[in-house]
């Protein structure tokens, strides 16, 4: 029987920046988290893959891992088979592998690698497409689809999390246009004292984002981009920094810091990853916790809808 918490959001990976008060603040949430492979580097332990393991050995049945025919690629750092490669060690019923250009309609069973018809028990999903079937029918997916709906949308994902007490979201406004960033910018001059951040609602790896000083003109946007304060950290080596924490199964694992002479800290945009001292990870310990129980109450809502929702935070462009 698997525990009552987490339910769905069993991989978190979360982005967090202490202000200049020394309160941490939840920058980013997200659906199928990277850098393990940092993790594996600083930490040392395999322990993210075995708590995960944990939970599909639970599950019973056959564990699936979800992958492209593709994989893995040539330049390919870490990707779904990386993970598998660390998964498969830890489970206690030998892995099935099922392409996802295979496994696009909702159905009970899944096409094997093989060709042959499999029923999963759980299913470990990087970011690629999976019909909700599964997960409404009761196997285990990791990265689920009502995941990827709680906090896939940064705005949507800042709502679910702003009455947390151990830690703060940024404040943040949809935005569409120049005109409304700049009305935005004027009529909240207290929020952007420091500057103000643009970037997608919907996104990953940094692209997109414009980190800017008080006064500098935003760049052009689309309709799909959020207008936030912008979080200055504390900066004893002149250098900017973020840290992205782990929670496998409930289990807080503390995690890796990213820093640049730049703003841009992540690690797509040359953010340097970095050992995490361990009293940041103490201190980001609670808050942690405290986001995963709330974004995973957020994820059990939707599971339990009488109809998974139309949403094109589901939606996957390879």
């Amino acid at each position: 029987m698997l525990p009552a918490f987490p339910r769905h959001y069993h991989w978190a990976g979360l982005d967090f920046i202490f202000d200049a008060g020394g309160s941490p603040v939840l920058i980013e949430a997200n659906r199928s988290s990277h850098m393990l492979g940092e993790y594996l580097q600083f930490h040392g332990d395999d322990r993210p893959f075995a708590l995960t393991a944990g939970v599909m050995n639970r599950a019973g049945g056959v564990p699936c891992f979800l992958w492209r025919r593709g994989d893995p690629f040539p330049d390919a750092d870490e990707d779904a088979c990386f993970i598998a490669r660390h998964l498969r060690p830890h489970l206690a019923v030998e892995p099935v592998i099922c392409n996802v250009e295979d496994n696009q309609e909702p159905r009970s069973e899944l096409v094997a690698h093989d060709g042959r018809q499999v029923r999963p028990g759980s299913i470990f999903r990087w970011w690629y497409g999976l019909p909700w079937s599964f997960e409404r029918s009761g196997v285990t997916v990791i990265n689920p689809n009502c995941v990827w709906v709680t906090v896939r949308d940064k705005l949507l994902s800042y709502q679910t999390l702003a009455g947390a007490q151990s830690f703060r979201v940024p404040l943040a406004f949809p935005v569409a246009t120049v005109d409304e960033v700049r009305h935005l910018l004027a009529a909240h001059p207290e929020t952007f004292a420091s500057g103000y951040v643009l970037k997608p609602r919907v996104g990953w790896g940094g692209q997109g984002v414009q980190v800017a000083e008080r006064g500098d003109p935003p760049r052009e946007i689309g309709p799909g981009d959020l207008l936030s304060e912008r979080i200055i950290p504390h900066r004893p080596d002149g250098r900017f920094w973020e840290v992205r924490v782990f929670v496998m199964a409930g289990v807080y694992l503390g995690g890796i810091r990213h820093a640049s002479h730049t703003p841009l800290t992540n690690y797509w945009q040359g953010g340097r990853p970095e050992a995490l001292d361990p009293e940041l990870s103490a201190r980001l310990e609670p808050a942690a916790l405290e986001a995963v129980r709330l974004l995973d109450a957020a994820a059990d809502a939707i599971h339990r809808q009488p109809e998974a929702p139309i949403s094109d935070l589901t939606n996957v462009v390879y």
